[in-house]
């Protein structure tokens, strides 16, 4: 297949490109920052665009769609929720129109089933929901917490992942690790979250792309969900490193608990907490 890969060096989209290039696919990459990641040896043709702005030509050939760029980051959606929504609901439109295809994945989050929670969660739902409108052959594919490595880099000078916080405090990037929150009705106070491999959302990611749409919502990642003290807790025992926790109060637009209420058929989880931890803790060195 000729698939047209959106956000592609990006953290999860690199990944994507890797493991369906090595399945034998076609690629097309596209994104507006294409320093991220090397994919030179994966790709067919790499195209510069920010989606925010319609293309200028269109790209032909295209089998199927995987619609992964994206603005992510809670905190700053709340700081600029205009620039949110521009990009996850007008540059979703953009990237439909930008070529045709029988099969257009969107990629979205765990938090769209909260959309009033913060503009992050808005604007993906309402990104779902003119995928369905505009193209009715499409899979809506909810990511959660995507975590580890693979061989691709991770663009994040906020470090705002806390694994990947948490790794760099371990080797010594940071001297502390600070916590947001401790007063959540949860089972100890902290967030709870559910934590997946990259390894395992896209190789579930390229088996949805590679069969039929679905025209439904398939979360990637299993139903088990770890609190912010849980994933320290790991990240201690694994790295047997003693470093300071600091907690500080909720930020903005965090709610309590996120995780996956079914699965989808299509995920397989191979890749355990501590894995996460010790591929993290191995990238940061």
């Amino acid at each position: 297949m000729r698939i047209l890969v959106t956000g592609a060096t990006g953290y999860v989209g690199a990944h994507f490109v890797k493991v369906a290039a090595e399945a034998g696919h076609t690629i097309v990459a596209t994104d507006y920052n294409l320093e991220q990641n090397d994919l030179k040896k994966y790709c067919a043709k790499i195209v510069e665009w920010d989606i925010r702005k319609p293309i200028s030509n269109k790209i032909v050939g295209i089998d199927k769609i995987v619609h992964i760029a994206a603005r992510t980051k809670v905190p700053n959606s709340v700081k600029d929720p205009y620039d949110y929504y521009l990009t996850n609901v007008v540059g979703t439109k953009n990237v439909i129109d930008a070529a045709s295809c029988n099969h257009f994945v969107y990629c979205s989050t765990g938090s769209a089933f909260n959309p009033a929670s913060n503009p992050y969660a808005g604007s993906k739902h309402a990104g779902e929901l003119v995928a369905k409108q505009f193209n009715n052959k499409c899979s809506l594919v909810r990511f959660y917490n995507v975590s580890g490595n693979d061989g691709m880099q991770k663009y994040d000078d906020e470090y705002s992942h806390l694994i990947r916080r948490a790794a760099a405090v371990v080797n010594g990037k940071f001297d502390k690790l600070y916590i947001h929150g401790t007063d959540f009705d949860t089972r100890d106070g902290t967030c709870i979250r559910n934590y997946t491999h990259v390894k395992d959302i896209v190789d579930s990611l390229l088996r949805i792309t590679e069969n039929e749409p679905t025209n439904e919502i398939d979360c990637l990642g299993s139903p088990e969900g770890y609190s912010v003290r849980e994933v320290i807790d790991t990240m201690a025992n694994v790295s047997r490193a003693n470093f300071e926790v600091v907690e500080g109060p909720r930020r903005d637009g965090d709610i309590a608990v996120s995780t996956v209420p079914i699965k989808s058929k299509y995920f397989e989880q191979k890749k355990s907490l501590e894995d996460m931890c010790i591929d993290a803790i191995k990238y940061e060195v």
